[in-house]
């Protein structure tokens, strides 16, 4: 028997596998390096060796009729938080809404005829709206991939949003003044990202190592606190191996906490899976 569906969490330098069978994390899974250059900020550039690739991953553990849902690169992705006023409840039609915005409200790269769009409405006493959005011509990119490598593709979703998916828990036990940091590196570049209150409030990436690196994120960190003086108490976690995480902790004055994804092989693909629970 086939299981029901395969989690894929896409990187420049790597694709992560994981079987869910009936909502649990299953036993087949896989991490494959990809050669150089194949991928590039999120983009596929070798399209029929990634494809050959995929399909050869899913011949050989029995996936081919697996519905596959997939975790785009961060890199390919760029969020934002819409507030909604006050008093003013969250539009029907969300995905509308957003798109009736001006391009400049967003601050984003193209256009949003450009764009897929991807928006998640969030309860709070200011309701707000998580919009994720990727270049048209990247989603169709990885899109054809799947198709040539024989896929059932059921569902693309944002690195970020499912990232955010896979912290829900945490984020709903802080108190609105706590900070919550999350530390994402892959390929060379290690990801900030400041949640506050429940929502995403702050993003940056540091192409950089070692004492370079922890000089960057104290001064992200600075920054982000004079900018927001109501945040308090920082707890910051990581989601992938960290060589500075001592010297970080050791120049913020806070322990850095790996992210417990278990069962699932990361924060990401546990976010993803909980997509198909909350369907």
């Amino acid at each position: 028997m086939f299981p029901r569906e395969l989690l894929l969490e896409l990187h420049d330098d790597m694709l992560r596998g994981q079987v869910l069978a009936d909502g649990v994390a299953g036993t087949i899974r896989f991490d494959c390096p990809l050669p150089a250059l194949t991928c590039k900020a999120g983009m596929p550039l070798e399209k029929e060796p990634l494809a050959d690739l995929i399909g050869d991953l899913l011949v050989r553990d029995s996936l081919l009729e697996a519905f596959v849902m997939v975790a785009l690169p961060a890199p390919a992705v760029l969020w934002r938080v819409v507030e909604w006023p006050r008093g003013t409840p969250l539009p029907e039609d969300p995905l509308e809404a957003v798109r009736e915005l001006d391009a400049a409200q967003l601050r984003l790269p193209f256009t949003l005829a450009d764009a897929v769009i991807d928006v998640q409405p969030v309860d709070g006493d200011t309701p707000s709206l998580l919009v994720a959005a990727s270049r048209r011509d990247l989603v169709e990119a990885w899109i054809e991939v799947f198709t040539l490598a024989g896929t059932q593709l059921e569902r693309m979703a944002p690195a970020q949003s499912c990232e955010f998916l896979g912290l829900q828990s945490l984020l709903n036990q802080m108190a609105s003044c706590d900070l919550v940091g999350l530390l994402s590196p892959h390929d060379g570049v290690t990801r900030l990202t400041l949640f506050r209150d429940g929502l995403p409030r702050f993003e940056r990436s540091f192409a950089v190592t070692g004492a370079t690196l922890v000089a960057e994120l104290s001064r992200a960190l600075a920054f982000y606190r004079c900018s927001d003086p109501s945040a308090r108490d920082l707890r910051l976690l990581h989601s992938g191996e960290l060589p500075e995480a001592e010297a970080i902790a050791e120049a913020l004055g806070v322990a850095l906490e790996p992210v417990a994804a278990a069962p699932f092989d990361s924060l990401i693909l546990r976010g993803l899976a909980s997509l198909e629970e909350a369907r």
